[in-house]
C-alpha cells in the first residue's frame, strides 16, 4: 500500500464547526482537541492509534473507548469545570483520560508524581481538585498525605491493565521500570498495605480504573457534552522546577488546537501510520502537545512505554520497529555510550527528534554518526521553545541536512521570534546575542494565581501581539535560523565585572575530545573568585587514562578542575540531564598539580573550599567502563 504523507491527510471538520479566531495567522475553530485529532483521521479509521505492548486501539475504535471513559467519569459526578489530577506514566489510561476530560469540559491537572510526593496538597487542594487518577505503584509515596488534600475520589491505574493476557507478568521483572518505581516495588506488601489504608479512609471513594471503564461500558445513555469554548481553561501543566518551585501553567483549549493547526500542510517527510515511540509523559506540555496530540493528528501510531528509561531507549527503537520519536538529547547520548545496536538495526527510524535542552555540535556529530551506523538515513532533528509557548516553537526540519548541526531551527507557522538586548530592550542585529522572545499561537493563557509571574513572562507590543520573554540567550544565524544557546542564569561575573557564559565553553567541545558529554559549572571560592570546572563522561577508549584527560581538558579549555562521572543522572521530572544535581555536586574535583599528583578539591554552597594532594591511582579507581 502506498504511504500517505502526513501533509496530504484529508480533513473533515464537524458540520457545526466554524472559525472563531485567528492568532498570528493561524485559524482556530470551535472544536476541542479530540475533535481536532479525529477530523484528520476520518479516512484513517483502520490505522492503529495507540499500541501498548501489542494491545491496539484503532482510530475507528477511539471515539467509543473515549466515550466509555467519559461516561465512567460522569458516573462519579465529574462534570464541566471540575479539576481532575492525573499522575501516570505514558499509558493508554493517561491518553484516554485526557480525551475524556477534554470532551467533558473538565480541566486536567497533569502532575509528575515526584511533585505530588513532595507536596500533594499544593497540587490538589490548592487547585480545587477532588479527584486523583494515579498509578498504583506511586501510591505508597503519597498515601499518608491524601487525608489532608481533600481528595474525594482516588482512581488507581496499573501498568498491567492494558497488557495482553500473555504479557501480564511483563513487569514482574523490575529492571524494566524506572528506578523510583523499582524502589517502591521492592517491598511487594507495601502496595497492598497502602490500598488497605485508603479503603479505611472515610469520605474517600477508592476505585480502580477498570471499574470506571466497566461503568462506562454498562451505561447505555449518551453523555451530553458541553459546548466547546476554546478560551476556557482546559489543561494545567507545570514548569520543571529547575529555576525554583514549579509554576502551574494554564492552557486553554485553543493552545493544543493551535499546535495542530500550526503544522497543517507542513511537509516534514513523515507518513500516516508511522510508529512513534512516546517516552515523554503527558504531564509535560511537550509530551502532551507535540509527542501525543500532534502525532495523532498526523495519523501516527503511538507506541507507549512507561516513563523515562534511557537504558532501553535504543533497543526499544529497534524492538518496536519505530519510525519517529521525540526524546531528550541525553537518551541519544546514552545510546551512543552503550553502543549496543548493530549496523542496520534502526533502518526503520526515519525521524529521530530531540528538544528541550541545548546540545553541542560535537554531540550532534556523535549522535548522527551513531544513527548512520545503526541504519537511520536521517540526521537528528532538534527543536526548542518553552512549554509556556506550546513547545516546539523552533525546529530544524527545514535546515539544510548536509550542513545543519546544533541550530535550533526556524519558527513554525504561527510563531514570531525576536532577539532582544537585555539592557535596552531593543532588537539586536543578526548574529548578535540577546534574550529570545517568542509569540506563539499556542501560548499558554497564564500562570495560575500568579499575576506577577505572568506579567513578567508575557507582554503585548504596540501592535497588540502577545510575546513571551523566555529568558534564554539566543542568536539569529546568517541563514535566518535561530540557535538557543542556554539559560541566561548559566553564567557568573568574574573579578573584572564581566559576565561569563558557561555554555560558551560547553559549545566549544570538539568531536575529537576524549569525552562524550560535559557540563561546565562555576563554583565560588574562599576568595570570592570562581573556579570553572568540567563535569564529564569519558569515551570508553579513554577510561584508564583519567589523569591524561584531566590535564588535557584543563589546558585546552582553560579549566581549573575536572570531575569524571560514569554517566549523568537524568531528572525523573524532565527526562533531561539533571542540571540541579550537577550544580550542587561539590565534591571530588581534580586539579593538575605535577606529573604524578593532583589537587582534590571540595566546594560548598557558602563558598568555603577544602583541598588535598592525591596521586594518579586514586583518580583511576573513580571510573568504570560505561558499556553495560
Amino acid at each position: 500500500m502506498e504511504k500517505i504523507p502526513t501533509y496530504k491527510l484529508t480533513r473533515e471538520l464537524p458540520s457545526n464547526s466554524k472559525k472563531v479566531k485567528t492568532i498570528n495567522g493561524i485559524d482556530l475553530y470551535n472544536i476541542n482537541t479530540f475533535q481536532n485529532i479525529m477530523s484528520w483521521n476520518q479516512h484513517n479509521l483502520n490505522t492503529t492509534a495507540l499500541e501498548y505492548f501489542g494491545n491496539k486501539i484503532t482510530y475507528g475504535q477511539l471515539p467509543k473507548v473515549v466515550a466509555e471513559y467519559a461516561k465512567g467519569f460522569d458516573s462519579l459526578g465529574i462534570k464541566k469545570d471540575s479539576v481532575v489530577t492525573m499522575s501516570m506514566p505514558v499509558s493508554n489510561e493517561y491518553i484516554l483520560s485526557l480525551f475524556a476530560t477534554c470532551n467533558l469540559g473538565v480541566i486536567s491537572n497533569n502532575v509528575n508524581f515526584l511533585f505530588l510526593r513532595n507536596d500533594l496538597a499544593r497540587y490538589t487542594l490548592k487547585k480545587n481538585s477532588h479527584t486523583l487518577i494515579i498509578l498504583d505503584v506511586y501510591l505508597p509515596l503519597i498515601v499518608d498525605k491524601i487525608r489532608n488534600a481533600n481528595i474525594k475520589n482516588v482512581i488507581l491505574t496499573s501498568l498491567n491493565d492494558y497488557l495482553p493476557e500473555e504479557q501480564k507478568t511483563y513487569f514482574n521483572d523490575l529492571s524494566k521500570l524506572p528506578s523510583k518505581i523499582r524502589e517502591v516495588l521492592k517491598d511487594k506488601d507495601q502496595l497492598s498495605a497502602c490500598i488497605k489504608e485508603i479503603r479505611n479512609l472515610k469520605n474517600v471513594n477508592f476505585i480502580k480504573m477498570s471499574e470506571i471503564i466497566k461503568a462506562g461500558k454498562d451505561n447505555r445513555n449518551e453523555v451530553i457534552y458541553p459546548k466547546v469554548d476554546i478560551e476556557k481553561d482546559s489543561i494545567y501543566s507545570y514548569t520543571s522546577g529547575t529555576t525554583g518551585a514549579p509554576k502551574c501553567i494554564v492552557f486553554s483549549e485553543q493552545s493544543p488546537n493551535a499546535i495542530i493547526e500550526m503544522h497543517k500542510g507542513l511537509n516534514l517527510r513523515d507518513f500516516v501510520g508511522e510508529r512513534s515511540l512516546v517516552v515523554i509523559p503527558p504531564s509535560h506540555a511537550t509530551g502532551m502537545f507535540y509527542a501525543i496530540f500532534l502525532q495523532m493528528a498526523k495519523g501516527k501510531t503511538l507506541v507507549l512505554q512507561p516513563i523515562y528509561d534511557k537504558r532501553t531507549f535504543a533497543t526499544d527503537l529497534r524492538d518496536f520497529n519505530i519510525n519517529h520519536t521525540l526524546s531528550a538529547a541525553s537518551f541519544y547520548l546514552e545510546a551512543v555510550a552503550q553502543n549496543n545496536i548493530k549496523p542496520g538495526e534502526l533502518s526503520s527510524l526515519s525521524r529521530p527528534c530531540s528538544g528541550g535542552e541545548p546540545i553541542t555540535k560535537s554531540n550532534v556529530y556523535l549522535i548522527n554518526d551513531w544513527l548512520k551506523r545503526a541504519g537511520c538515513k536521517e540526521k537528528i532533528a532538534i527543536g526548542g521553545g518553552s512549554g509556556e509557548v506550546g513547545s516546539s516553537a523552533l525546529t530544524s526540519y527545514e535546515l539544510n541536512p548536509e550542513t545543519k548541526t546544533n541550530e535550533t531551527g526556524y519558527p513554525i507557522p504561527g510563531v514570531f521570534v525576536k532577539i532582544v538586548d537585555p539592557i535596552t530592550g531593543k532588537e539586536v542585529k543578526k548574529g548578535e546575542r540577546g534574550i529570545i522572545h517568542i509569540s506563539s499561537a499556542a501560548s499558554a493563557n497564564r500562570y495560575l494565581n500568579n499575576k506577577k509571574a505572568t506579567d513578567n513572562y508575557y507582554y503585548y507590543d504596540e501592535n497588540g501581539i502577545r510575546w513571551a520573554d523566555l529568558g534564554d540567550i539566543a542568536i539569529q544565524n546568517e541563514d535566518d535560523s535561530y540557535s538557543m544557546l542556554g539559560r541566561s542564569s548559566d553564567s557568573y561575573v568574574d573579578e573584572n565585572g564581566q559576565t561569563k557564559y558557561l555554555f560558551d565553553i560547553e559549545y566549544s567541545l570538539s568531536l575529537e575530545d576524549p569525552i562524550i558529554e560535559w557540563e561546565i559549572t562555576a563554583f565560588k571560592t574562599d576568595y570570592g573568585k570562581y573556579d570553572v570546572v568540567g563535569q564529564v563522561v569519558l569515551k570508553n577508549e579513554f577510561i584508564g587514562k583519567e589523569d591524561e584527560v584531566i590535564k588535557y581538558l584543563c589546558e585546552k579549555y582553560n579549566l581549573d578542575g575536572i570531575k569524571i562521572y560514569d554517566s549523568f543522572e537524568v531528572s525523573e521530572v524532565t527526562g533531561k540531564r539533571d542540571y540541579q544535581l550537577l550544580k550542587n555536586d561539590y565534591d571530588s574535583y581534580y586539579f593538575p598539580n605535577d606529573n604524578f599528583t593532583f589537587v582534590k578539591k571540595k566546594y560548598s554552597k557558602s563558598g568555603k573550599t577544602s583541598s588535598g594532594i592525591v596521586n594518579i591511582n586514586e583518580i583511576k579507581t573513580k571510573t568504570k567502563k560505561l558499556v553495560r
